[in-house]
């Protein structure tokens, strides 16, 4: 049986990471104000697993882990009576609310779903706001040759932050935006994209790939074609990256993690399979580099939109699309082979999304499949749970079949 996950110690933990910045010149002023803890679907206890299903056969949904084990199936779907989308992109939390990102491309058996945007009291799941495509709209940035003068999204979605009601930052192929619930005014973010094709088209420089809050700015990294690899800082009611601390070591973004009060570490990469990777940890109250590693390791997050690595305790673990799990210790920059899930799935030769761990709990989640293919559903899907606390992984669930391609696995502790 599932050991219960300590709701003691991830409230404690949750007190400091609400550390705020000042927006309008990057300085910063901590606060530690702490955080409302929810019950329900929300307690830092619970676990959400975000399924994407077979979209061209299936509709999203969620599944839900209680702090006592407790499985269920379908949550939103429960508490709605309507699919929420369909090919689900990302989630998170704020402020007692879900947000719930889809791409929204298809409707199997004819169902409509709720929209690509839907908001839920994260407490009980029950839908409160929802919008379609059609509802999201931009103005067309300066130096765009498009002809119209408001333009849509595109899909596919990638993912998904928010700061508050009216800030809710959303990426794309085009760039990041802000949307304001309250208003339903979106923005492009000036700093997250740059044009293409002579300015015909709008593509995104950003990397929200496993982006982080701290306080109340959100930090991603950046870069590609277009840009020198960078750490982006986006701050409330802006339509500006706020901060840029450009030029940073590697070619792709991997992922991004919070290791200090005030401290985070960009991971870059190579492509995938080369063994060319850095660690950049950065002061964001000085918003300077401390420290820099490079590691001979594949840390690739390859297509996936979860990061490519993930942190509990010393160490962080990466997979690099594989079912073969590593490990590095970030006191001795040291890596080592920790996990091999074909011992405990040999059926299921498919990771779905990258391995997520809650630093709370130092359990490590792995989700595979027997397949994993846009029109077929699985035969047999599987989240294994390890606990990850020791020099050894431990094994302590399996849960079969009651998941169906998961694109993400939340600690909800993860929003606190």
């Amino acid at each position: 049986m599932i050991k219960k996950l300590r709701l003691i110690a991830a409230t404690a933990f949750i007190a400091f990471l609400f550390a705020g910045c000042e927006k309008d010149n990057g300085n910063t002023n901590p606060t530690q104000t702490p955080p409302q803890i929810y019950t329900g679907y929300a307690q830092p206890g619970g676990v959400l697993i975000l399924n994407q299903g077979a979209r061209t056969e299936q509709n999203s949904s969620i599944t839900y882990i209680a702090p006592d084990g407790t499985i269920e199936e379908n949550i939103y779907r429960n508490a709605n009576g309507t699919a929420f989308g369909n090919e689900a992109q990302d989630l998170y939390m704020y402020n007692g609310k879900i947000y719930l990102l889809s791409n929204d491309l298809f409707s199997p058996n004819d169902e409509k779903t709720d929209g690509v945007l839907v908001i839920a009291n994260a407490e009980t799941m029950k839908m409160e706001k929802a919008y379609k495509m059609s509802d999201l709209k931009f103005k067309r940035p300066e130096g765009s040759k498009d002809t119209l003068e408001m333009l849509p999204l595109s899909t596919p979605f990638e993912n998904i932050a928010v700061l508050d009601e009216r800030n809710i930052f959303i990426e794309e192929d085009q760039g990041m935006f802000r949307f304001d619930s309250t208003t339903g005014e979106l923005n492009i973010i000036e700093g997250t994209f740059n044009f293409g094709n002579q300015g015909n088209t709008i593509e995104v420089v950003s990397s929200a790939r496993g982006i982080i809050r701290v306080g109340d700015c959100l930090y991603c990294g950046g870069g590609g074609f277009w840009q020198s690899t960078r750490l982006l800082e986006i701050a409330k009611d802006k339509n500006k990256v706020n901060r840029v601390l450009p030029d940073l070591s590697g070619e792709f973004i991997s992922g991004i993690c919070q290791t200090g009060e005030r401290e985070i570490m960009l991971a870059t990469c190579g492509r995938g399979g080369e063994k060319k990777s850095y660690l950049i940890f950065v002061d964001i109250d000085k918003w300077e580099i401390t420290k820099e590693k490079r590691i001979a390791e594949d840390i690739s997050a390859e297509f996936f939109n979860t990061p490519g690595i993930t942190l509990a305790g010393d160490y962080i673990y990466y997979a690099a699309g594989s079912t073969k799990i590593r490990r590095l210790s970030l006191k001795t920059f040291k890596a080592e082979d920790y996990i091999d899930v074909a011992n405990d799935a040999p059926n299921a030769p498919y990771l779905n999304c990258n391995v997520i761990a809650d630093k709370e709990t130092q359990y490590l989640y792995v989700a595979v499949s027997d397949k994993y293919f846009e029109n077929i559903i699985p035969t047999n899907n599987y989240l294994l749970i390890y606990d990850c606390s020791g020099e050894e992984a431990k094994l302590v669930r399996t849960i079969h079949n009651q998941t169906n391609y998961p694109i993400g696995v939340f600690p909800m502790s993860k929003f606190y």
